[in-house]
């Protein structure tokens, strides 16, 4: 014989089961964007939010990544050019160019100045390369289905290094 089950518990188990693939998946989807030639991945829970450039106040005798301060809501941020800091290149300023705002657990007002925002990616989709120790991000490398490569960024290293709290020249 068949064994019945209620409608009530069928819906609860199909619903425990949507959640859990839900919570896997969002546990796994990065921020995906580009920052000079290269594409980058950043976790949803390092940043509080991803907003247009706004206008930002240079300050002078600063490394030249540091491209100045902006007031967000009433606090000031330091703006850091991404690319310039990491060694590729600059953000060329487009209608597309962005802010990623770290997010205040790691209590600095750091904004990330980046090209383009180019939605969610989920890594279980991606084949992981490398891991680099080494660079200023201490960025892992993954490759995407058609070839191209993703560094993900870990941001508690990125703001906690010494040169990238070392501002002025």
């Amino acid at each position: 014989m068949s064994k019945r089950v209620s409608l009530r518990e069928f819906q609860q188990e199909l619903s425990n089961r949507l959640q859990l693939a839900t919570s896997r998946s969002t546990i796994n989807s990065r921020l995906a964007v580009r920052a000079g030639n290269q594409k980058w991945l950043i976790d949803l829970a390092d940043i509080s939010e991803v907003i247009a450039a706004p206008p930002f106040a240079s300050v002078p005798l600063t490394q030249s990544w540091f491209l100045g301060v902006t007031n967000i809501r009433g606090k000031l941020y330091s703006v850091v050019d991404l690319p310039s800091y990491v060694g590729i290149g600059k953000v060329q300023p487009y209608a597309s160019n962005r802010l990623l705002i770290t997010h205040p657990r790691f209590a600095i007002n750091t904004a990330l100045f980046i090209d383009q925002a180019l939605g969610l990616r989920n890594l279980d989709q991606m084949h992981f390369e490398s891991r680099h120790t080494d660079s200023k991000l201490s960025a892992d490398c993954y490759r995407d289905d058609q070839g191209e490569h993703w560094f993900s960024i870990n941001m508690a290293t990125l703001v906690t290094d010494p040169a990238f709290l070392t501002v002025s020249v």
